[in-house]
């Protein structure tokens, strides 16, 4: 049985105060918009659904930039939102920085590139439970990537300049599974 890890025993965390998300939300219609419709749903929405809501949505990129930040070490989770149903987080990465190669115990994950390139590892492990790639895709802005429970992936910043990935975890992200690579 793996261990599993919290999101705050691997990643650099903040919640966003909720004056600062109300700023937010007064200046990106989008944020506000999805955000209603998550409140308006009293429910986990599917990967279907987030990735019609999230396709296409306009993001006020320099309103969101002024209240996220950036780890100097791995990444940052920067929690927009957070329900029973659903998780809304900013999550931004610095050049050449990357997730553990994880899973989403109990979660599904449906993110829109907001700003830079995103790069998806999808894994399988081999019988001792060591994680090799399988496949590898590369994101541009606006285009939306999935990942159910179960699936094993690693997202990663491979250029010279920001990311900025807006994720919806259903229900909110309680912990990771953790994979070691197949060397």
């Amino acid at each position: 049985m793996r261990p599993y890890y919290s999101p705050e025993d691997v990643v650099t965390q903040i919640t966003f105060d909720p004056g600062v998300r109300d700023g937010l939300l007064a200046e990106c219609s989008g944020l506000s918009g999805l955000i209603k419709w998550l409140d308006s749903i009293e429910r986990r929405p599917g990967l279907a659904e987030l990735d019609h809501r999230l396709e296409g949505l306009e993001i006020n990129l320099a309103a969101l930039k002024e209240c996220i930040g950036y780890a100097d070490d791995g990444y940052q989770r920067n929690v927009i939102k957070k329900s029973e149903f659903y998780e809304l987080v900013a999550v931004c990465w610095l050049p050449d920085q990357e997730t553990p190669i994880h899973d989403h115990v109990g979660s599904d994950c449906a993110f829109l590139i907001v700003d830079g390139i995103s790069t998806e590892t999808i894994y399988e492990t081999n019988e001792e439970g060591l994680a090799y790639p399988i496949t590898s895709r590369h994101y541009q802005p606006g285009e939306v990537c999935a990942a159910e429970e179960p699936d094993i992936h690693r997202v990663s910043n491979d250029t010279d300049s920001e990311l900025v990935n807006l994720h919806i975890y259903t229900p909110p992200l309680h912990a990771y599974n953790i994979y070691a690579p197949a060397e």
